[in-house]
Formats: structure tokens, sequence, C-alpha cells
């Protein structure tokens, strides 16, 4: 367990960072890789198969990410504070709550699945392995979001490299699992879902096992549980933002998606690949960032205001630093890349496109995810939620207005202008002082007249 704001800041965020970067890289590559075998094995119509309800399960999924993302700020201001006990009981009593909402929404998704890919335009001719991939992935989001929290809760506490140990177990499970369902068994894209589902099993197991031997090891009392009002409050004051941020994120997504479903089959697959392969940049950026969020927070339960500024501009230059060579890669090797994962030529090109012209603007959104980063963690929660609000608003309205005249080139094109709206919001907030706490700005006032 580490307090990165003890010791060389520059040396706890490199130590913290890199095991997360590596995280991210794996985690993306074994999507990626369920993606391509899909195109190898099955065909380009899995991947449109898969894609078609992606955005969808993106959504859901999302509201398991923004809340864990949101409460495992919380442990980290209670780790930062000392306050161990509580901070336990607070990660107990989220799980418990997070694992009995994960099985009444997967429930409730598969039983109304066709009220859904009918709201996503989903083609006849693939629906019926659209079905088949979704129902799996969400009957199976319980050990997704154990996952999730596991990971979310060993950054909190410092504890960069065990979600490190499991992206290296989840990526070898996957494509083990993928080649031995798809190639061996033919299950087609059941098999891929199931090999998902099956990796995550076995991580979230990894994960309680690995967690409470700490706790244990720290003279915590595992198996005990009460439930406060004052705790769930707390916890919901940082997490609704953050659940709210991150579902009217993907929200857009799915409203856009109906669109992106009605360009054609070899659209859908280059987007989709598209897509993944932003993941993977958009992995290693938000993945570093991680280190602004834990830094804030863990400053905010010690009160250490006056270091949070240095900590903020050292983390901003360590993350352009590690996404630099991968989105090099992506955009002069756009032709190279998509000729590797795609087979269609009109697929291939969809996904040139974006990766050429779209992609570097990135950075745009890479200045968004830190801001999202230090709004969550110095408890103003309002601008992170309002921040992306206005780039789901401006998103919807510009892929409308450019769909009916540039079809799947409009939606790229919104895509890159809502990055660059909500990236002039970001830095006026943040140049404003605005998102400062009150006991934020006394001590920046008590620094100055010393």
């Amino acid at each position: 367990m580490e307090k990165l704001f003890e010791g060389n800041i520059r040396k706890n965020f490199l130590n913290f960072a890199i095991p997360l970067v590596f995280s991210a890289l794996l985690s993306q590559a074994y999507n990626i890789i369920d993606t391509v075998m899909a195109s190898k094995l099955i065909g380009d119509v899995a991947v449109a198969a898969i894609g078609s309800t992606s955005p969808f399960i993106t959504l859901i999924s999302s509201i398991f990410w923004g809340y864990g993302t949101g409460f495992s700020i919380y442990i980290a201001v209670l780790f930062g504070s000392g306050e161990y006990k509580k901070m336990l009981n607070v990660i107990k009593t989220n799980l418990l709550i997070g694992s009995v909402a994960a099985i009444l929404i997967s429930v409730l998704c598969i039983v109304f699945y066709n009220s859904i890919f009918d709201f996503l335009n989903i083609e006849a001719d693939i629906r019926k392995d659209a079905f088949a991939y979704f129902s799996v992935y969400i009957g199976g989001i319980i050990f997704l979001n154990l996952v999730w929290c596991g990971m979310y809760v060993s950054n909190s506490m410092g504890l960069s490299r065990m979600p490190f140990i499991a992206s290296i177990v989840t990526c070898v499970l996957n494509i083990t699992g993928n080649f031995v369902l798809i190639k061996i068994c033919g299950l087609g894209v059941t098999g891929a879902a199931i090999a998902t589902i099956f990796s995550a099993f076995c991580v979230a197991v990894f994960y309680i096992v690995t967690l409470t031997k700490i706790f244990t090891d720290m003279g915590l009392e595992i198996k005990s549980i009460y439930f406060s009002k004052e705790e769930l409050k707390s916890t919901i004051n940082y997490a609704v933002p953050s659940l709210l941020q991150q579902s009217v994120m993907y929200l857009c997504t799915a409203i856009v998606s109906p669109l992106t479903n009605l360009s054609g089959q070899s659209a859908i697959a280059g987007y989709t690949m598209s897509m993944r392969l932003y993941d993977l940049n958009a992995g290693v950026y938000q993945n570093a960032n991680k280190t602004v969020s834990t830094y804030v927070a863990q400053c905010v339960g010690a009160k250490k205001y006056t270091m949070i500024k240095k900590g903020i501009s050292t983390a901003l230059s360590q993350t352009l630093l590690f996404l630099a060579p991968f989105l090099i890669v992506t955009v002069f090797g756009a032709g190279v890349i998509s000729k590797t994962f795609l087979n269609e030529t009109d697929s291939i090109h969809y996904c040139k496109v974006f990766l050429q012209f779209c992609m570097p603007f990135i950075l745009f959104n890479v200045i968004n995810n830190t801001a999202h980063a230090i709004f969550r963690s110095a408890g103003a929660g309002k601008f992170l939620v309002v921040s992306t609000v206005i780039y789901a608003v401006s998103r919807v309205i510009y892929s409308y207005a450019l769909f009916g005249r540039y079809e799947m080139y409009g939606i790229y094109a919104a895509v890159v202008l809502s990055w660059i709206t909500e990236a002039i919001f970001g830095i006026a907030v943040y140049v404003s002082g605005k998102w400062k706490s009150k006991e934020y700005k006394e001590a920046e006032k008590r620094e100055v007249t010393v």
C-alpha cells in the first residue's frame, strides 16, 4: 500500500502509473483480440453482430464503472486519513449492493432484449448472433463488476500492481478461451462471450482472495459488516456524480448507435474496430490519469491541499509521455493496422479513416479526462456531471445534424467536435478555480501569506 503524496512525487507517480498503463494495454489487447478472432474465424458479420450491441452493453457497464470510480475516491480519502476500519466496511457494503444490482439489471436486459434491439436498429440477419453474445455477456456482468471493484479498490490504496497481474491473467484466459471455444468448439460469438465471462470469474476470485489476505494482515475484521447511513451517504456523494457522468457519456453513444447501425455491415465493422483501437489509446491515458484521481483524493483525506497543483502538472506531463508512442503508431500505421484486423475493403477503409483523421484529436480528450479526474477527486461532482452533459448533448446534436449528409463520416466528425466542445468548458472551469473547495482555497491563501 502506498500514499502517493509521501516521498518523491515523480517516482511515486511512475511506480503507480506504469502497472496501470500496462494493465490497460493488456485489457484492450484482449478486447481487440476478441474482435479480430471474430473477424478472422467467423467473419466481419460477426464483428458487426458484436459491435451492434456494444453501445448498450457499454451503457450498462458504465453504471458500474461510474459508481465504482466514485466510491473508490471515497476509499482513497479514507485511506489517506487512516480510517481503515471504515474503509473496509464501505468496500463490503458496496460490493453487496453492486452484486444485487448486477443480477437485477441482467435479468431485465435479457427479458426485454427485443425492445432493446429494436431501439438499436439491429438488422434481422445479425440479430441471432447479436443476442447470443449479448445474453451471455450481460448475464455474467456480476463477475465483471467484481473485477472492476477489485481494480478500483486496489488503485485507491496505491496497489496498482494488482490490476496489472489481473490483466495478465484475464488476457491469457481470454485468448485461450477464444481459441478453444471459437476455433475448436465452433461456438462462434457465443464462445467469445463465454471466454470473457469465464476470465472475469477467475479474476474476481483472485481479487477477493488477495484483498482478503491484505485486510487480514492489517488486523481488520473481514467477516463482520454493518450498515451505516453516514457511510452510505458519503459514498453516494462521491459515487453518484461519477455514475451520472459515466451513464450520460455512454447514453449518448447508445442514442447515436441507431444511426451507426443504419450505415451497413461494412461501416459497422470498420467503426467497431476503430473504436477498439481508440479504446487502446484511451486506456493508456485514462489509466495514467488514475494517478491524478488517487493522488488528489489521498491529499484531500490528509488535508494536504497545497500539494495538489504540483501533482496535477506532474501527472498530466506523464500521461502525455505514455500516450505519445501509441498515438503515433496508430495514426501513421492506420492502413497497415486496419488491414491486419479486418477482411473486407470497405470495412478497412472506414477503420483507416477514423484512425488517420480523428485519432489525433484524442489530445482534447486527454484534457477532458484529466479534468474529470480532478473534479471527481476534489469533490466537485457538479462540474464533472455538467462537463459530461456538454459532451453528450453536443455529440448527439452533431451526429444527427451531420449523419443525413455524411453518414458514418458525420458520426466521426461529431465525435471530434464533441471532444473539442467539452475541452473548452473543462479548461475554463479549471482556470477559474471554481472546482476548489472552501477549505482548499483557505489553504492556498495561508501558503501565500506565509
